[in-house]
């Protein structure tokens, strides 16, 4: 059998002042900014509600901005109240008689000098700067869309890299791109411009917090691991909250796009203080730079150790390594399908993580649509989040993973369908059925990752969490797209966003319980994890009977 690291963390310290410290200075500050460049963009392409065809002769005959609204057209789909955004008379017909015009559909044409834009909520976005608004009005959900094209590639690339090259090369990549990408995004001087850097920032938004979050968890012994993961995406919400306070302050989108990048520079310093995952540096069998991290490890956590503890764990290391085939084999994402129960388990996995990805994300776009100010409904929607995670922090380890994954999917998807039923005009009800779902969303948007990472063994926890990462990123990817629905179908994007929830959460109780288990190690405890679940397993929503491993 393979030496697993958790026993050595159970010698030096499952959570010790070592882990401790860093965490709060080296894992937790980079999950603070992590979300800035994942959700900036909501406001960084936001459309005014207000804007109109611009008027050139409207400063030479000194017409206000009411008098330059009532010389639109009106709309057609409204009772003659609301003007158009998009036609204009054609004034060159009758130039001098503006103000005796009738409400004809007669002599308009599409506006020809431009916009004016209501700027009491954004002084400037990308919409306001090019006009991206009536026949280029998808333009801006089409750079999210290409944001998280990156993402998706992002993420397959960094899952690679991470089993490849290390977990702390590949942050450090991930740090310096953002940071690169984040500054030039402001000097773009057109909208295919702004698409290209923002797919290549895309491409780190997922490693810069998933990899402290990876690297948290495999320093942390199992009794330990769920409380870590719970602070290190409180952090991440943190952030979150911070973004909108942030966005609510800077309302010019250059401004903004430099305030969400200048953090990332102080992470720079931090990589000098990053260790290389002594479990990653194990499986690897680098075993003298595992062994530096350890001894450092036991010294800081102020453990006595027989003297020969470390030299016991070196024969121990290469003796299971040169008894266990696995260790000369190296692995990739195709071996988690080639046993049947690993297999089941991770497409499991994968398919929870589409379905919640898909949904939280959707979520935070969706969010501006609510009506109403725009910064507060991302504020509350971000808040709401907080309690989420405390009631995580002391539930996780007691009730288990499987029961909150379950429950807080399929009730975050009904509450979005019962809001898609309310009337439109009930805004309150809608946006307290809204945050409800948000509330719930949130829970099992940290939970999935948590189980992603406690069940895929340690020699393809890597791959095994950058597939799901990049399957769930696809519905990362449509999210922006369900959300626009929402400008034509107001509760289009609700109904489905409730389905995938319901239907993510169902899934959830054909997997094993992870709570207080060991972290496989290899493919064949990978494979035996769970493998003998029964039906009534299925419905047994606790903490298992019995915590060794299998």
């Amino acid at each position: 059998m393979a030496l697993d690291f958790d026993d050595v963390l159970k010698d030096v310290g499952e959570f010790g002042r070592f882990q401790q410290l860093l965490l709060i200075f080296v894992l937790l500050p980079p999950c603070l900014p992590g979300a800035f460049h994942g959700f900036s963009q909501i406001f960084v392409v936001a459309t005014p509600s207000e804007f109109w065809c611009r008027n050139p002769k409207a400063g030479a005959e000194n017409l206000s901005q009411s008098d330059i609204q009532g010389l639109l057209p009106r709309r057609d789909d409204t009772d003659n109240t609301t003007y158009s955004q998009c036609l204009m008379y054609d004034f060159s017909q009758n130039s001098s008689d503006h103000h005796n015009r009738n409400w004809t559909s007669d002599g308009t044409v599409p506006c020809q000098y431009g916009w004016e834009f209501d700027r009491s909520v954004y002084q400037s976005t990308i919409v306001t700067d090019w006009n991206l608004v009536c026949d280029k009005s998808f333009l801006p959900t089409l750079s999210l869309f290409i944001h998280t094209l990156g993402t998706l590639l992002g993420t397959l690339i960094s899952g690679y890299l991470t089993d490849e090259i290390g977990r702390k090369k590949t942050f450090c990549v991930a740090v310096i791109l953002q940071l690169l990408t984040g500054a030039t995004t402001v000097a773009a001087p057109d909208f295919i411009t702004f698409c290209v850097i923002r797919f290549l920032n895309g491409l780190t938004i997922v490693p810069v917090w998933l990899i402290p979050l990876i690297m948290a968890l495999e320093i942390t012994g199992p009794s330990k691991r769920a409380p870590v993961g719970t602070t290190t995406a409180l952090c991440y919400t943190f952030g979150v909250i911070l973004l909108a306070g942030i966005a609510y302050g800077v309302r010019n989108w250059v401004h903004l796009q430099l305030a969400v990048t200048l953090p990332f520079t102080f992470l720079i310093g931090s990589i000098w203080w990053m260790p290389e995952s002594p479990r990653w540096l194990m499986s690897r069998g680098k075993w003298d730079e595992m062994l530096v991290i350890v001894k450092k490890m036991a010294r800081i956590n102020r453990v006595n150790l027989p003297a020969d503890y470390f030299e016991e764990l070196l024969v121990k290391c290469k003796a299971a390594r040169k008894a266990d085939s696995e260790g000369r084999k190296r692995y990739r994402v195709v071996d988690i399908f080639r046993t049947p129960n690993l297999r089941k388990k991770s497409c499991l996995i994968i398919f929870n993580s589409f379905c919640n990805y898909a949904v939280y994300s959707g979520l935070n776009f969706f969010a501006p649509q609510l009506g109403g100010d725009d910064h507060l409904n991302f504020l509350l929607s971000s808040l709401i989040e907080l309690p989420a995670y405390t009631i995580l922090y002391f539930c996780l380890n007691r009730f288990g993973r499987r029961p909150l994954l379950t429950f807080s999917m399929i009730f975050g998807g009904s509450f979005l369908i019962a809001a898609a039923l309310v009337p439109e005009k009930n805004h309150l009800t809608v946006l307290f059925l809204f945050l409800i779902s948000k509330f719930c969303m949130t829970c099992s948007f940290f939970v999935t990752d948590l189980v992603a990472s406690e069940t895929f063994p340690t020699v393809v926890r890597g791959a095994g969490a950058s597939l799901t990462q990049t399957v769930s990123t696809i519905g990362l990817c449509l999210s922006p797209l369900i959300a626009h629905l929402g400008s034509h179908v107001i509760y289009l994007p609700l109904v489905i966003f409730g389905i995938l929830g319901i239907v993510g959460g169902a899934v959830t109780l054909l997997l094993p319980e992870t709570v207080d288990q060991y972290l496989p190690e290899t493919m064949d405890e990978g494979e035996a994890f769970g493998k003998h679940m029964t039906w009534r397993d299925c419905f047994h929503l606790g903490k298992p009977k019995v915590t060794v491993k299998e």
